[in-house]
């Protein structure tokens, strides 16, 4: 069934408000949950409500969060979230990151005490939207092979371009866990090249993927990007590393409050000449017939738009169970 995206923003936000949260910070966590399912990253979108409103019921998440922020150099601060939904966390680091960016040129913002932040590219692209070069690494709950011990662990890159800006937002692992969630819930397969079960053997069973580890991108090479973010989010910029991060089913009292690093470049500090540059690159990418990062993910949510998000029978009873009932109709 197609529904528009006004129809569940409101319909989102007005749930989320029944659990506690400020019309502000319900109408930020629907945005970037919709965003998400949007622009085609369905594992951090619709299909993530149900743990959200579990956290939130069992007091894993904090719905009225006091959140501090604590510059300890002119551009380095730490936001203390106190258990706020990553999203709201996020954009609240946004706003103060780009401030500090323009005013210094360059600046970074460690958020601690955060739950599941979502989509990456929902902060690194508003700082691009703001003229900014943003970078975003997240540790995540153990996932990747071997152990598992590590995350997927994502990195982002949001870059100022026309006509939209360059997004990279991927995560260490071939694929990231809430793809496989999702294709469990659905009770479908997913690829052989994935993920290992328990005993470390190829499978195409969701579920058993689930049990087992997931593979990183490019072997040894995805591995060591994963190790590059666990340093810089886990140990440099949160307070709890991937192995003591609750898994996203364990009880939902118990909220996953991994770290999140985003840093930000003003590209006036580095002198003239950025958009000439980045517009050099883009067209020589085009030229040879490259993806322009971003790019998809900007027509997915055109289309969104103006035809509205497909949302299956069983997510719509799943929501429906959740207290959150969806019509169809036009976008």
């Amino acid at each position: 069934m197609k529904i528009a995206l006004a129809e569940l923003q409101r319909a989102l936000s007005s749930h989320f408000q029944s659990l506690g949260l400020s019309p502000e910070h319900a109408t930020q966590f629907s945005e970037v949950i919709l965003e998400a399912e949007a622009e085609g990253n369905t594992g951090h979108g619709l299909s993530r409500i149900a743990q959200y409103t579990h956290q939130l019921r069992s007091g894993g998440l904090n719905p009225r969060p006091m959140m501090r922020l604590e510059a300890t150099r002119p551009a380095v601060t730490i936001l203390h979230a106190d258990g706020a939904p990553g999203p709201v966390a996020g954009l609240f680091a946004v706003q103060a990151l780009a401030e500090l960016a323009k005013q210094q040129g360059s600046a970074a913002i460690a958020v601690r005490g955060a739950g599941h932040s979502g989509v990456l590219s929902a902060y690194v692209g508003r700082l691009a939207q703001r003229g900014l070069v943003a970078l975003a690494f997240a540790n995540t709950p153990p996932a990747i092979a071997p152990g598992p011990v590590l995350g997927t662990n994502p990195i982002a890159l949001g870059a100022p371009a026309t006509p939209e800006p360059v997004v990279v937002d991927t995560s260490v692992s071939v694929v990231a866990r809430g793809k496989i969630l999702a294709a469990a819930k659905r009770g479908e397969p997913i690829p052989l090249g994935w993920a290992v079960d328990q005993q470390g053997n190829p499978t195409t069973d969701a579920k058993a993927a689930l049990e087992g580890s997931l593979l990183p991108v490019g072997g040894g090479k995805g591995y060591a990007l994963a190790v590059l973010v666990e340093i810089l989010a886990g140990v440099l910029a949160g307070e709890v590393l991937s192995p003591e991060l609750p898994l996203p089913w364990a009880p939902p009292e118990q909220a996953a409050k991994p770290g999140l690093l985003l840093l930000a470049f003003d590209p006036a500090a580095f002198g003239s000449g950025y958009a000439a540059r980045v517009a050099q690159m883009l067209g020589a990418l085009q030229a040879a017939g490259g993806r322009i990062p971003g790019a998809r993910r900007a027509a997915l949510k055109a289309q969104a738009l103006r035809e509205g998000i497909s949302v299956n029978e069983t997510l719509l009873a799943e929501l429906g169970k959740l207290g959150l009932p969806l019509q169809g109709g036009n976008p």
